[in-house]
Formats: structure tokens, C-alpha cells, sequence
């Protein structure tokens, strides 16, 4: 994990000269979080850098990595997805495609190590206080937990909370998912915090869980950065 991590942050100053002004400057996510897989525990550690680049046009960067202990299959292991990501940007929409790499890891060796390649495809649609939200990667069967298609609606209550809700299509199962996030303007709006839950057929459901996001950037509103950046 520590390559990628040093890969993510390398490639993330690399575009700091690309650009000049305060609103465009790159900005990094912090994302942990942690819950139940059917009975089974499971944390996840998030990466992302978000470098603007014009007006329409931004880039990301980002690194996925879930933690599974005591699975029935496969005891301990880890999948993590390193992805880099183009978005052309509107008014009221975003189209995005990017590649990427997806790796599962044993802790003790006890399978070999699989790695994937990956090509993602993303579109939102914005109208008023709701997201139209699309993603779709085209992951290898073998890879059992992995979502390969997503498609829901968020709803901002206001400036500092949001619900969405989200059916998703696994290699190994169809469910869905519903979260609920608030980003307290006490802490600048650069900490969020939610709870989320998935339910379905497939080997990651049923799922409960808690996840904290702290961005190092300056105070927005979690709608504006949604839109600025997701």
C-alpha cells in the first residue's frame, strides 16, 4: 500500500505548477472508515487528490484500500484500487473516464496476489438540491466484492448534510446502498462524518458501517465540493 500511497502524492504535487490560482490549487481527501460485512469486520482507508485544471476540465487521483478479516473464503486480506481519473465539467452535468489497478492481497500469503486492470466511466447530473450519480468499471469476475456499476440520487437537506441512496451491481450479486453524511461548520467544513448501510445479494451484504472524511482545504459546503470534485 505504502507505493501506491507515495505514487498518489508524488503524481498529486507533480500538477502543482499546472495551476495558479487559489480556487484551482489541488486539494487531498482523508477517508477512514469501518463496520460489519454479514458478520465479518472490515475498515477501509481512502486517498484522493483532486487537481482542477481549468474552468471545465479537472483530474483525480485516488486510492482505495478495504481491509477483510475472518472471510470464510479467504481469511484476511486487503483490496486496494489505485485510479487516475479526467472529468470535463458543466453547469449542471460532469462526464468523467479514467484507468486504473485493482489488487487482492492475502496477509498471510495464504492465496497469491491478484491484480486487474481497470477502466472506469462516470456521469452525474445536477438539479437544484439533487445529484444524479452513474459510475460504472469494468472489474474481473474474480474479484468478488468489487462493484462494477452504481447508480443513485443525492439529496443535500442544506449546506452541511446529505442522504443518497444507491443500487449497485456486484460481479457476484446486485444490493443496495444508503448513506447519510454531515459536515459540521464548526470544524470549517473540512471534516464529515456518516453512517452507511448496504443490504443485497452478494458476499459483502448485508453491511453496517461508519465512515470520518477530512479534507485539507479551505471551508465549502458539502454540496459545492461534491460538485467541485466528485
Amino acid at each position: 500500500m505504502m507505493k501506491y500511497l507515495y505514487s498518489l502524492a508524488l503524481l498529486g504535487f507533480s500538477f502543482a505548477p499546472w495551476v495558479h490560482a487559489e480556487g484551482e490549487l489541488p486539494n487531498f481527501e482523508l477517508g477512514l472508515g469501518g463496520g460489519i460485512a454479514k458478520t465479518e469486520p472490515a475498515f477501509n482507508i481512502d486517498l484522493t487528490v483532486n487537481i482542477p485544471i481549468s474552468k471545465r476540465w479537472s483530474s483525480q487521483i485516488n486510492l482505495d484500500s478495504d481491509y477483510i478479516f475472518n472471510d470464510t473464503n479467504y481469511e484476511d486480506y486487503s483490496m486496494s484500487e489505485f485510479n487516475a481519473i479526467g472529468f470535463y465539467r458543466h453547469d449542471n452535468w460532469r462526464a468523467g473516464a479514467g484507468m486504473g489497478l485493482l489488487e487482492k492481497k492475502s496477509r498471510d500469503d495464504s492465496f497469491p496476489t491478484e491484480r486487474v486492470g481497470i477502466a472506469r466511466f462516470l456521469a452525474s447530473y445536477y438539479w437544484q438540491d439533487i445529484t444524479l450519480d452513474w459510475q460504472y468499471a469494468n472489474y474481473n469476475d474474480d474479484f468478488d466484492r468489487a462493484v462494477s456499476m452504481e447508480l443513485g440520487a443525492l439529496w443535500y437537506l442544506d449546506d452541511i448534510r446529505k442522504v443518497a441512496l444507491y443500487a449497485e451491481d456486484q460481479v457476484r450479486g446486485t444490493g443496495w446502498r444508503l448513506e447519510a453524511f454531515i459536515q459540521p461548520e464548526k470544524r470549517r467544513n473540512q471534516l464529515a462524518y456518516g453512517a452507511i448501510l448496504r443490504n443485497g445479494k452478494g458476499d459483502s451484504y448485508p453491511y453496517v458501517g461508519f465512515e470520518m472524511r477530512y479534507y485539507f482545504d479551505r471551508t465549502m459546503p458539502i454540496k459545492q465540493r461534491d460538485r467541485l470534485y466528485h
